[in-house]
């Protein structure tokens, strides 16, 4: 496969992170996709570094909120996990606005997953990164992670710090 072509395909599929709304859930590997579920729905936050918001504005970037959904399998579910032991219970991306450090999160998960995960309790691992304007990640700036339990992420709102990466 040429590198123009593969280039082109990474460009296009990284656009429709950059859709119309904001959002996608692309249910992780599998590429499912989950109805939102109010239940499970949270709002997220970030404080960006001067020199960082400085750098994306200059790049025309964009920032772009990931959260994966996610269990720790019941003993009968254990065949099902992945190389992490964990249920993956889907993922949701939002293209933040650097103006609002807030965005939300529908809540799209596998439901019928939590079945799987031990007391039903699902897991969210929340990150963040820039993107180009085309949508590729570019590793200039980062974000903590945050992990929680979602029950505690809609108790209280998480706040990743954002800075320039560092290599």
């Amino acid at each position: 496969m040429s590198k123009t072509f593969t280039a082109t395909l990474f460009a296009f599929s990284c656009l429709t992170l950059i859709g119309c709304d904001g959002h996608k859930a692309d249910g992780g590997k599998a590429g499912r996709d989950f109805a939102p579920d109010p239940a499970s729905a949270f709002d997220a936050s970030f404080e960006i570094t001067p020199a960082a918001l400085a750098r994306m504005k200059a790049q025309g970037a964009n920032l772009v909120l990931d959260v994966s959904y996610y269990g720790y399998p019941t003993e009968a579910a254990r065949p099902k996990a992945n190389q992490l032991r964990q249920i993956d219970l889907g993922q949701e991306k939002v293209v933040a606005n650097l103006a609002t450090p807030k965005v939300h999160f529908l809540g799209k998960l596998d439901k019928a997953g939590l079945s799987d995960v031990t007391n039903a309790e699902a897991m969210v691992l929340l990150n963040g990164y820039s993107v180009t304007k085309v949508g590729a990640k570019d590793d200039q700036v980062s974000c903590g992670y945050y992990r929680a339990r979602i029950d505690q992420v809609r108790a209280k709102v998480p706040v990743l710090q954002c800075d320039i990466a560092r290599p």
